[in-house]
């Protein structure tokens, strides 16, 4: 109860359009920021000249990042959605360091032991991989560091913050409920964890590894880890899904390089 109730009290003040903005804005330069710094690290280690993607990637980032991010925010404000304690942030509202300490704990932990679990599973699971799937670790913990802020900040302002708070806002709009079911929520969060977790399939079928299991596994491995960011998301806000899925990736991708 206590959680719901701490949470609300951030929630409830509507964010005006000016406000949409900035937060549009923050969203858009942090996104950019994370996923370029993942990009250097990996066009230095494949020799391709940063240079020469940089414009293309700017252009492409933006043309998804922004729209997402405004639409998330403005719809996400009309049915308790949304990035509440980032707003209250900027706002300088009181209590927002507490409220922080609190999410992080219902997302870094639960994050922290998905990521471990998903880890041992695929030690357990390896005889049955494809060879050219790259072990768990395999960019460093600078590069593991790198692609793990770039994922947490861009696909959760792209999945959650973005599609979901869509996909939910429309629904509730035909139902004509003012406030969003539990019910509607888990089955939205559902839905979108698995679109999440075909999005991944690309970077499988890059390596040249899309075997039946390799594909089935990272759809239910993405899904399973999708389900707490739209948990977190639902329950907390942004910065929660956010730390939640970092928690996860820096598990699953900077850890494992400590070990080889």
């Amino acid at each position: 109860m206590k959680l719901t109730n701490s949470v609300f009290q951030v929630k409830r003040i509507k964010d005006s359009n000016q406000s949409i903005f900035l937060l549009t804005l923050f969203l858009w330069i942090s996104t950019i920021i994370s996923q370029l710094g993942s990009l250097t690290y990996s066009t230095s280690k494949s020799g391709q000249g940063f240079q020469s993607v940089i414009l293309q990637s700017i252009i492409y980032l933006s043309l998804v990042t922004i729209p997402l991010s405004a639409i998330g925010i403005w719809l996400g404000r009309q049915i308790g959605l949304g990035a509440p304690l980032l707003s209250a942030i900027a706002r300088k509202q009181p209590g927002t360091l507490k409220i922080f300490l609190r999410d992080a704990k219902w997302s870094v932990l639960p994050g922290l032991f998905l990521g471990g679990a998903m880890v041992i599973f695929r030690i357990l699971a390896n005889s049955y991989l494809p060879q050219e799937l790259p072990s768990f670790g395999h960019r460093g913990i600078l590069g593991g560091f790198l692609v793990s802020a770039g994922a947490a900040i861009g696909e959760e302002v792209w999945f959650r913050l973005g599609l979901l708070t869509i996909i939910l806002w429309i629904v509730n709009r035909i139902s004509g409920h003012n406030s969003l079911r539990s019910s509607v929520a888990w089955t939205t969060i559902i839905v979108v964890a698995i679109l999440f977790g075909v999005s991944h399939l690309p970077q499988l079928s890059s390596y040249g590894a899309a075997s039946a299991f390799a594909v089935w596994g990272t759809i239910l491995g993405n899904c399973v880890v999708g389900i707490l960011f739209g948990w977190c998301y639902w329950r907390l806000g942004l910065i929660a899904a956010i730390m939640a899925h970092f928690s996860v990736d820096i598990v699953i991708h900077a850890l494992p390089s400590l070990f080889y």
